[in-house]
């Protein structure tokens, strides 16, 4: 008797287990998926993109598909690919998909940024203007005050849409502790500082109101902070990329006497045309879909060449600009942007910009920890030798 009660508690315990583990993972997975279901099945694909991830990686004899990638980054990489190729498009046109991924990414990176802010003696200091949250890394032991400060204004990427300055605290906190080593290796020093701007996103807000945005924290910094235009170095990833030139476009029409001392771009999003998809791409992050999709959510009249304006780099007269970094991986969807924007520069006589290539790896490489990704840590250190090269010039 006590056996046939005890089955049906079992079963009570077994479905109450599984609606739980349903509604998480349909709570984390809100940015993406629109109902339970919809959650599970995605649960599903990911599990099968990674586990035939890991079969293949054992049928290599236990190599990674590319010599610089790691296991740990070939399963993210598969995870992150399902999840673009089958809703990047709603991600990023989608305002409140995009909302509640924006709010994920501010809580994961309030927790990374904190244990390498701890790690890297940096503080967070998040301060309010224009209706948006920014954010300062500065050393917890800053250097005297006459030591000059060298202040890196960050521009996050996400498709003009989602994530936060928070998410990219760690990756900041280790460019600053990087700025710092090699400047020291060169005999100098500085206070080095990372701004990190944010930004009305997309679909809410479109261009120009970015690249606007990034001017007005830009000249903050000049106005409030006490800082000369020699001191600061716009940076940025992705869609972040394509704000730096756009800003840089716009000061340099504007007011050229308060261009920033340089810039750095990592697999920038400069091109507003609709290029043929590079076979490499496959082995990209980066999809197809959520590239036009951002495109289009950030500049509506994209198919009229008239409208492209600065968000449009590639396309825009490039003299008279300070010197660029720009970072480009060749299986990098959006490889071919930073190659153009290179020979665009080129073209117009610019002498003193750097196209960085790194063979083998994907979009944004440098963004991901060395713990996932070792070569990361290689593209954060090639950057930090441009800042330093570019601020001892100075």
């Amino acid at each position: 008797m006590a056996e046939q009660q005890a089955i049906p508690w079992a079963l009570v315990v077994a479905a109450t287990t599984a609606a739980v583990a349903v509604a998480a993972l349909n709570a984390s997975l809100r940015g993406v998926c629109r109902s339970p279901l919809e959650a599970v099945s995605l649960t599903a694909r990911i599990a099968a993109a990674v586990a035939w991830t890991f079969v293949r990686y054992v049928a290599r004899g236990f190599r990674p598909e590319f010599p610089k990638w790691t296991l740990r980054f070939e399963l993210l990489r598969a995870a992150i690919r399902t999840v673009n190729e089958l809703y990047g498009d709603r991600m990023v046109q989608d305002a409140q998909h995009a909302r509640v991924i924006r709010a994920q990414s501010e809580a994961v990176g309030s927790i990374l940024g904190w244990f390498y802010c701890r790690w890297y003696c940096k503080g967070m200091e998040p301060v309010n203007f224009n209706g948006l949250e920014h954010l300062w890394l500065r050393p917890k032991d800053p250097k005297k005050t006459e030591a000059k400060r060298l202040v890196v204004m960050y521009e996050h990427g996400g498709a003009f849409s989602l994530l936060s300055p928070r998410f990219y605290s760690f990756f900041c906190a280790s460019l600053a502790a990087s700025i710092e080593r090699e400047l020291g290796r060169r005999g100098s020093s500085a206070q080095v500082e990372i701004f990190l701007a944010n930004y009305h996103k997309t679909p809410e807000f479109c261009f120009p109101t970015q690249p606007k945005e990034i001017i007005a924290a830009y000249k903050h910094l000049l106005d409030h902070e006490g800082l000369s235009p020699n001191q600061i170095i716009l940076a940025g990833d992705s869609a972040g990329g394509g704000l730096v030139m756009s800003t840089l476009l716009r000061l340099r029409d504007d007011k050229p006497n308060r261009l920033p001392l340089a810039a750095i771009v990592c697999s920038p999003f400069v091109d507003m045309s609709e290029s043929i998809d590079p076979a490499s791409a496959r082995s990209c992050i980066l999809t197809r879909s959520i590239a036009k999709a951002a495109r289009l959510v950030y500049h509506p009249t994209c198919s009229d060449r008239s409208t492209w304006a600065g968000a449009s780099a590639v396309h825009c007269n490039l003299s008279g600009l300070p010197p660029v970094f720009i970072q480009a991986a060749t299986l990098d969807y959006l490889y071919q942007d930073s190659v153009r924007l290179a020979e665009k520069a080129k073209a117009d006589g610019v002498e003193d910009w750097e196209l960085d290539v790194n063979e083998g790896v994907s979009h944004v490489f440098s963004l991901f920890p060395s713990w996932v990704l070792p070569y990361g840590q290689v593209g954060v250190e090639k950057m930090a030798a441009f800042a330093a090269k570019q601020f001892i010039k100075s």
